[in-house]
């Protein structure tokens, strides 16, 4: 496939033919067809002031496991205050890229011939996996205004990487306990280097999608990119709303004694509102800031951190490597017995929470690498390898019902009945309570009508 395709779609979008859509606005419409009689969907929200005679901008969301309306749901609040019709897929999901810019493709065919589309501000969102094929898509199509990218970076190719072609804004979001925290500070690092205008936003939470309210932070960001770049205008009312809006958050951090996220938060109004009234005292505040000894302490603490982080992220990174090829682990799994055991004594009960999180997000990259590794594996009918990723697995987290589930998703989308249906009741019998969320589980449908699966089921 060339994906140059993607770039002639954004430039020809207007000439295809539109299929006609019901307009129903401020409500999620899920499983529209991407055209007629077509197996593949997508979850579509157009918000409550869109007008079919009036251009609006878009954002094409990516959930990492196709989930429309969970992909959607953390938009709706920035889609109501700035307009942006939401289309998330219900097909493109964690793996290979071929087929997802395929199917991405085809859904970009789709829609914006459909709706009354900006094409100078489309944009692409996305979540882990659906994070890394949101950037990939900006990085070849040479189409898209701006990336929301939540709890990961870029692809690990080389070739899906931003170079000084690229032009688009970079909004990165991560929870500060998300196993890609140090990714997403690296990625900045990156796009810092390409001049390329990026913003780094940070939750209490883990890996997931953002809560709302950062998500409406991150279009404000880029409602502003859009005004830097001529593309909308923001009057003086609305934009000092933002600045003020932006300085209470920088205060409250002050007054809270978080120097250093209020040197951020300072930093971003300076660049953000460089040209607004009342900005330049801000110059001096920032220069006092960072000569007390409370934003020292925090400055070089995260440095520290973010070393130790890297190298035992490395150790275990490299462990896994050699293993993992062979197949085998020579010691019964007891060095990552052991080594884990050291992370939660030493780190995820410190009193520091930020070697609390780092030990929570250590742990979380393992899990993370090895069920993504289990999918890999099992796909490409590598047996070897699979197993040895789920022993891991079960080493990391022996007692959770997510395992189970997880490896059972892996064994159904490879069509290993018997084997998912075994770590399907192994997650029931760890403890996990809703049945209906199995029933529901997409992999999981051509069990419905299995005996073994309605007879696990019935038992918990």
């Amino acid at each position: 496939m060339k994906y140059t395709v993607f770039y002639c779609c954004l430039l020809c979008c207007t000439l295809a033919m539109s299929q006609e859509i019901p307009e129903v606005l401020g409500v999620l419409q899920d499983s529209v067809e991407v055209s007629p009689n077509s197996q593949e969907t997508y979850t579509l929200y157009l918000p409550s002031a869109y007008k079919k005679d009036s251009i609006a901008p878009i954002v094409f969301i990516f959930d990492p496991a196709a989930r429309g309306k969970a992909g959607i749901m953390p938009f709706i609040e920035a889609s109501e205050k700035y307009n942006y019709i939401l289309i998330c897929s219900n097909n493109a999901q964690n793996g290979p890229y071929g087929p997802n810019l395929q199917i991405a493709d085809r859904l970009f065919k789709s829609v914006l011939p459909t709706y009354a589309i900006d094409e100078q501000r489309i944009y692409t969102a996305g979540f882990s996996g659906g994070s890394r094929l949101a950037a990939t898509i900006a990085v070849l199509s040479h189409g898209i205004q701006g990336v929301i990218a939540c709890g990961a970076g870029f692809s690990r190719n080389p070739l899906y990487f931003p170079t000084t072609r690229n032009s688009f804004s970079y909004v990165g979001i991560v929870g500060d306990r998300d196993m890609n925290y140090l990714e997403m500070h690296k990625t900045k690092e990156w796009l810092t280097n390409l001049r390329l205008p990026y913003e780094l936003l940070f939750f209490p939470g883990e890996h997931q999608w953002p809560p709302s309210n950062v998500l409406v932070n991150a279009f404000d960001w880029l409602q502003l990119q859009a005004r830097n770049k001529g593309l909308v205008v923001i009057n003086e009312e609305d934009l000092t709303t933002l600045f003020q809006e932006s300085l209470t958050t920088a205060t409250q951090y002050e007054e809270e004694g978080n120097l250093q996220h209020a040197v951020v938060a300072y930093e971003r109004i300076l660049n953000n509102f460089s040209d607004h009234e009342g900005v330049n005292s801000l110059h001096k505040k920032v220069k006092l800031l960072k000569r007390q000894k409370g934003y020292k302490k925090a400055l070089s603490a995260e440095k520290k951190v973010a070393v130790l982080e890297d190298t035992l992220s490395g150790k275990f990174m490299k462990r896994f490597s050699e293993e993992v090829f062979k197949g085998a682990n020579d010691d019964d799994f007891d060095w990552w017995r052991n080594n884990i055991k050291m992370i939660q004594k030493k780190y995820s009960t410190n009193e520091q929470v930020a070697f609390q999180n780092m030990g929570f997000r250590i742990e979380r990259q393992i899990f993370a690498v090895a069920i993504e590794s289990f999918s890999t594996f099992l796909r490409e009918g590598k047996e070897k390898e699979a197993t040895y990723a789920k022993n891991l697995l079960l080493v990391v987290s022996p007692n959770s019902p997510i395992v189970h589930y997880q490896l059972a998703r892996g064994y159904a989308r490879n069509n290993l009945m018997s084997n998912a249906l075994e770590h399907i009741e192994y997650a029931l019998q760890a403890g996990w309570k809703n049945t209906e969320y199995l029933k529901n589980t997409r992999e999981f449908a051509a069990f419905k009508t299995n005996p073994d699966f309605i007879r696990i089921l019935n038992e918990y």
